[in-house]
């Protein structure tokens, strides 16, 4: 089955349901999950989503049942020390989203989806904007390898 990468910032979309584009993210995963499986997410997002959205949260087992319940409908990537020499040898600017980039490669992902699209002009991998992802896949367009 393909997979479908998610950045960091579709996943906080996702679930910060006071979010502009929490509905199109929402979407995004439904899709995802009905027609390609678990969405693919490195431990860069895990951390990002914690340290974001922890630090709203007064009860931190509440906290950290909810991270385990949420990340569990999630695959986890790998995430190697040889990821960041790779980054280097990039033309990746934001560093975080080069090394996602080389976990959504070590995926084997077929697709990225990400609001940062300009980082990620130089990706092997397709990357698409949450919108276009919703509006391609209702409207039957096909994605790079789709089948």
């Amino acid at each position: 089955m393909k997979k479908i990468f998610l950045d960091a910032n579709v996943v906080i979309d996702y679930l910060d349901s006071s979010s502009k584009d929490h509905f199109v993210a929402k979407d995004c995963l439904q899709i995802i999950r009905k027609h390609f499986g678990k969405p693919v997410v490195s431990p860069i997002t895990f951390v990002i989503t914690d340290f974001i959205l922890g630090k709203f949260i007064k009860n931190k087992e509440w906290h950290k049942k909810q991270m385990q319940l949420v990340f569990s409908a999630f695959e986890m990537t790998d995430l190697k020390a040889g990821y960041m020499d790779a980054v280097f040898k990039t033309h990746f600017v934001d560093l975080e989203d080069g090394l996602q980039h080389q976990c959504a490669l070590q995926a084997k992902a077929f697709v990225i989806i990400t609001k940062n699209l300009k980082d990620y002009f130089d990706s092997e991998i397709p990357a698409v904007h949450p919108d276009d992802f919703v509006l391609r896949y209702k409207n039957i367009i096909s994605f790079p390898g789709r089948k």
